[in-house]
């Protein structure tokens, strides 16, 4: 399609800018959302128009995003080239594609009267999509037009991929399914996968059945036989876009379109044969794209990128592997100004220039959305390429590639991008200076996370605490862990899971300011110290729940029932020993709260529980979730009891109790505010729940 468009346009004296992602995934992942991005180019004034090739935006919900840029520029003329999916709302676009329906019955017309068959299968696509069902148009009407019935049995709805093509060569096989004379795949993709199946199986193609495909993928050479298959006229459809567009910005008006028709490649999956042309053409583009992944295995640039110590450096970097973009007329690289911090948001961008060798690194500020200063350098127009530069959820930027002649970059491109992003990232920690003093303050016995001792350092301080012990004084060691089971958090939540660390780690150093605490594990925190009397490490374990349960983002994140506190102490001879039985009890308490998930009603109460802990709402009364779980109030307290251990009525004492534990630790709150924000109007009765709770009066509790 693009070489149809791009000659198109420089017939009119047009630059064109292209501006695509690179992964492009059919579902969302947010390791790749930072990529999109580029589509705010979009919003540029120097666009004249725009065409959106409709099928290049497989994830519905880029569908949405690009609907949103696009319906933002109603100032310019639109095309939606190619089919259209569900997730676009394009209220300015105008409609553009070949005519699947002719194409389709071209091909059947091909095998009902070059080969004679009357017994057609049709493999489409999703029955929910509208060009499954334009397929099947076409090929119905090549059917009545020959005075063929047409069968709805025939018609099998697949998915566009090699697995339902692979299904449906089993059902022939299996006998499922009758072997038809030939079939037709709604893509070469189904037929392919049709072929692998058949050839793996021994079944003759053409000569027990005919398979053909559609859309001309050009990957025949590595199946048997060679597909014989339909090309859609993409290049000039792609002309014909072009020129609508231009018509509609010079004139005001779009033109007539007349659908192209496109033609069948032939192949040896039917008896006409491949050609040779078409395979020695198709052999040729082969070995040029393994040249280049070859040359792609085995170059340096990445590690000479990684080499650099400043953007002047960085860029020359770049001299010499010009080979590696085949047919590349030049490149700009175009970074945020603030591209080490993220800052997206930007409007101006610094852009250093590649792959020349006169202006090799020099760099030049521009406006982000000022597409005509990429422009400008060329006296004859050209191609560009805007293609995105990001590291995890930050976008840094785009790089620019131009081209003058009618050419695009290769699947090779991702691996050159790659490179490039993470030289950058290389690049911005050496050059941060926070990031280095950062690292020049983590010893070896500090957690880099936290800031909290890790295992080795607390295994140091344990050891020198057990030598110092007056008479062999017990030592007691107390471990939390948290996030039981919750190890399938996306991206998203695992930088949410790090801060959570942190203010946890925080927190312990509140609680325990006295001992030692540490990280030992993500998620299993210590705390260590010479033990004086019960009543301490009761303190301790009970002061601990309360950070936990305390936290509203982690209970957001993991529930109130995915952590747990084991705590031993007495007179050993090793801090390794020591640590040894205090994770042998750990495990047991995390394998005793794993069985209490078990439970019959766990799943059906456990939400509950979460709610009441969360903290931003008032305890629902019993009634309230008796509705809410259709179940009765004496029915519902039975089971509440036997799943938690505790009787809900209870349950709520217990979190005020936690929360007021916390307030009087970590605040200097006067005690009747903090009985309230636990929830208690009547101040006498919140202090005697608490001295029944913990023993202890809140003044005295605040002083232990």
């Amino acid at each position: 399609m693009l070489r149809g468009i791009i000659p198109a346009a420089w017939k009119r004296n047009t630059d064109v800018v292209v501006i695509s992602n690179i992964y492009n995934p059919e579902y969302d992942d947010e390791q790749l959302a930072a990529e999109n991005d580029i589509y705010r180019l979009i919003e540029s004034p120097d666009l004249c128009g725009i065409i959106l090739v409709t099928e290049a935006f497989i994830n519905p919900t880029h569908r949405r995003q690009i609907s949103q840029l696009m319906n933002y520029r109603s100032d310019i003329p639109q095309i939606a080239v190619g089919s259209y999916f569900e997730g676009f709302e394009l209220e300015h676009c105008i409609p553009l594609n070949t005519a699947d329906s002719d194409d389709i019955a071209d091909l059947t017309e091909h095998l009902i009267t070059v080969h004679g068959f009357t017994e057609i299968d049709l493999l489409t696509g999703f029955e929910s999509y509208s060009v499954s069902h334009l397929r099947i148009d076409g090929y119905r009407s090549a059917l009545e037009k020959h005075g063929i019935p047409f069968d709805e049995d025939r018609v099998i709805f697949g998915d566009f991929w090699m697995p339902s093509g692979e299904k449906l060569a089993k059902a022939y096989i299996s006998g499922e399914r009758p072997m038809p004379q030939a079939v037709i795949c709604a893509n070469d993709y189904m037929a392919y996968g049709i072929l692998d199946v058949f050839a793996e199986q021994g079944i003759s193609v053409p000569g027990d059945i005919t398979v053909v495909g559609y859309e001309f993928v050009r990957e025949r050479h590595m199946h048997t036989p060679v597909l014989t298959t339909f090309q859609r006229s993409r290049e000039a459809l792609g002309r014909i876009a072009a020129e609508m567009l231009l018509n509609k910005v010079s004139s005001g008006e779009f033109g007539v379109l007349v659908p192209p028709r496109g033609k069948v490649i032939c192949g040896d999956s039917c008896t006409c044969g491949i050609r040779p042309a078409d395979l020695n053409a198709e052999l040729s583009a082969a070995r040029t794209k393994a040249f280049y992944e070859f040359l792609h295995l085995y170059n340096q640039l990445e590690q000479r990128l990684t080499e650099a110590h400043s953007m002047r450096d960085f860029c020359g970097k770049f001299v010499g592997s010009e080979y590696l973009l085949r047919n590349i007329s030049g490149a700009e690289l175009c970074l945020y100004r603030n591209w080490h911090n993220g800052a997206a948001d930007d409007s101006m961008m610094n852009c250093y220039t590649l792959y020349n060798e006169s202006l090799n690194g020099q760099s030049r500020n521009i406006s982000r959305l000022e597409l005509s200063a990429l422009t400008e350098r060329s006296g004859a127009p050209a191609v560009y390429y805007c293609s995105p530069l990001f590291f995890g959820d930050r976008p840094m930027g785009f790089v620019v590639t131009r081209y003058e002649i009618p050419e695009t970059y290769d699947h090779i491109f991702r691996s050159w991008m790659k490179s490039v992003s993470n030289a950058l990232e290389i690049l911005r920690m050496k050059n941060d200076i926070k990031y280095l003093m950062e690292c020049c303050n983590i010893s070896e016995y500090q957690d880099t996370v936290t800031g909290l001792l890790n295992r080795k350092g607390f295994s140091h301080e344990l050891h020198i605490l057990i030598r110092k012990a007056v008479k062999r004084q017990p030592v007691f060691c107390l471990l939390l862990q948290t996030a039981i089971d919750r190890d399938n958090l996306s991206l998203k939540n695992k930088t949410k899971e790090i801060a959570i660390q942190q203010e946890i780690s925080a927190a312990l150093q509140v609680v325990a300011p006295s001992f030692i605490c540490a990280r030992l594990e993500p998620n299993i925190y210590a705390v260590a110290g010479l033990y004086t009397d019960e009543d301490m490490e009761l303190l301790l374990r009970e002061r601990v729940t309360a950070l936990v349960l305390n936290n509203e983002k982690y209970i957001d994140l993991f529930g109130m029932d995915s952590f747990c506190i084991s705590a031993v102490c007495t007179e050993y001879s090793s801090s390794t020993e020591l640590m040894n039985i205090a994770e042998k009890e750990l495990m047991v308490q995390a394998d005793i709260l794993r069985d209490s998930h078990l439970n019959t009603h766990y799943r059906q109460l456990i939400s509950a529980r979460n709610r009441l802990y969360s903290g931003r709402e008032a305890p629902f009364t019993v009634e309230a979730i008796c509705r809410q779980y259709l179940i009765s109030a004496g029915h519902f307290r039975k089971i509440y009891k036997e799943t938690f251990g505790i009787a809900y009525h209870q349950d709520i004492i217990r979190m005020r109790m936690m929360k007021m534990i916390w307030l009087l630790i970590s605040t200097d709150l006067d005690i009747s505010v903090i009985a309230e924000r636990c929830g208690y109007d009547d101040y006498g009765y919140c202090l005697r729940l608490f001295r029944q709770f913990t023993g202890h009066t809140p003044n005295k509790y605040r002083k232990l």
